[in-house]
């Protein structure tokens, strides 16, 4: 007998088990003694039986695939190597990770920014595909149109953070928290003159970003925040041009908070030029971390969105959730959330040099 005409019936007389409990342990249910599993699981081996989708669907429907939707050119020239962009290098190892070990497949689909062409692929790869669930990266999380066409076609839906706004939990990162847990770390080492760099990334998150910056200087009676906060997208050459400004004068900030790597490796480049050292003049932060930020002179710390990990314990929330519809335990919500930053402690920080 070939490999390819083994079948789930097969294996069950070879176990001595129904077609049904060689389907449990194929879609990993707890509804399987440990010594039927057993059987089951070394009678595949020693047939070589590989399970197919249809085996694995049975009673269920479910594919055992999951879908992440990308926004076509988030990820950049190097999979997040662009300023602002997604590692999507780190969330594809994160996301196999976790289906591999599941039984699960994990696919990615890019639509396009337009919101008639974006839904219209979205909604093509939902039938063709037919995912156990979804996740929308950013900034694709904010687009009701999709969100409507999943949950919609009742597929479970699942971002990679959550916020509140306006008294509500929204689905998305919370940006805010980032630029305000970064300007809090500086604030606890005495710095009162913090400035803030936006770079190369969403509006709308540089806004909440910056929005979060400016409440954690508010909280300690800091203005600085009205005279060293940079509005707009700024280039490599507008960043270190606008911090060679701010740095000049005899009020200058302490500290200074770079968007992404581009913009941090250009504030270093202008402090450099003033010949100001850092961190003893002036400490600096990264909002992304990147390869390059660990090469500096000094290294940059970062304050960071870790989206390898958020990736991974979206896919471990669907794939809970598609367990627990299947196989009701009542056994708790699934995993648990992903802490949703990370704090990388390199060179370029330390306590304020004076009293300002």
């Amino acid at each position: 007998m070939t490999r390819s005409a083994i079948t789930i019936e097969d294996v069950g007389k070879a176990a001595g088990v129904s077609r049904q409990t060689v389907s449990r342990v194929i879609n990993r249910s707890p509804k399987v003694s440990a010594k039927a599993r057993q059987r089951v699981e070394e009678a595949i081996a020693t047939l070589g039986y590989v399970p197919n989708a249809a085996a694995r669907r049975m009673g269920g429907a479910r594919s055992f695939t999951l879908l992440a939707v990308i926004e076509r050119g988030a990820g950049g020239a190097g999979a997040g190597e662009r300023a602002g962009r997604l590692p999507l290098d780190a969330m594809l190892l994160a996301g196999l990770e976790c289906c591999s070990a599941a039984g699960y497949h994990l696919l990615f689909e890019q639509i396009d920014r337009s919101p008639p062409t974006g839904l219209a692929q979205l909604n093509r790869a939902l039938t063709a595909l037919s995912p156990d669930g979804v996740i929308l990266t950013p900034p694709l999380e904010e687009r009701t149109d999709l969100r409507g066409a999943i949950e919609g076609r009742g597929v479970t839906l699942e971002c990679l953070g959550e916020r509140t706004e306006f008294g509500r939990a929204v689905p998305g990162i919370d940006d805010g928290a980032l630029g305000e847990a970064a300007a809090q770390h500086l604030l606890d080492l005495g710095h009162r003159q913090i400035g803030f760099v936006t770079g190369s990334v969403d509006p709308q998150r540089s806004e909440r970003r910056v929005a979060g910056y400016r409440r954690a200087l508010a909280s300690k009676r800091s203005r600085a925040h009205r005279h060293f906060a940079a509005d707009g997208r700024l280039s490599f050459q507008e960043a270190r041009e606008l911090a060679r400004t701010w740095l000049t004068p005899t009020i200058r900030p302490t500290a200074i908070i770079a968007e992404t790597e581009e913009v941090a490796i250009a504030v270093l480049e202008a402090a450099h030029e003033l010949g100001l050292d850092v961190p003893r003049d002036v400490s600096l932060i990264a909002l992304e971390d990147r390869a390059s930020l660990a090469r500096a002179t000094p290294p940059i710390s970062a304050f960071h969105q870790p989206y390898g990990a958020l990736f991974g314990a979206a896919c471990e929330r669907l794939i809970a959730k598609g367990e627990k519809q299947a196989e009701p335990t009542g056994d708790g919500e699934g995993a648990e959330p992903q802490a949703s930053l990370e704090w990388i402690g390199r060179e370029s920080v330390t306590k304020a040099p004076r009293s300002v």
